[in-house]
């Protein structure tokens, strides 16, 4: 284990046990998105389907249906 998380979890622990539990269910729902997001980009479908997205995107864009402003 890391020393900064080491030091972050020696920091958790001096907190009331509520605060705590409530941290350990934020820590459990981030690391379950990101094993999400890991196996939908692993999956041999999901380039096809980002790519449906970004035409779709695109078209739009080009039609100017897009919110997309850019920075000035």
């Amino acid at each position: 284990m890391i020393e900064s998380l080491k030091e972050a979890f020696n920091e958790v622990a001096k907190l009331p046990e509520d605060e705590q539990r409530h941290i350990v269910e934020i820590i459990k729902k981030a690391i379950a998105s990101e094993k999400r997001w890991q196996s939908l980009f692993h999956d041999s479908g999901s380039e096809r389907i980002l790519g449906d997205r970004v035409a779709e995107a695109l078209a739009e864009d080009a039609a100017g249906e897009s919110d997309y402003a850019p920075a000035m």
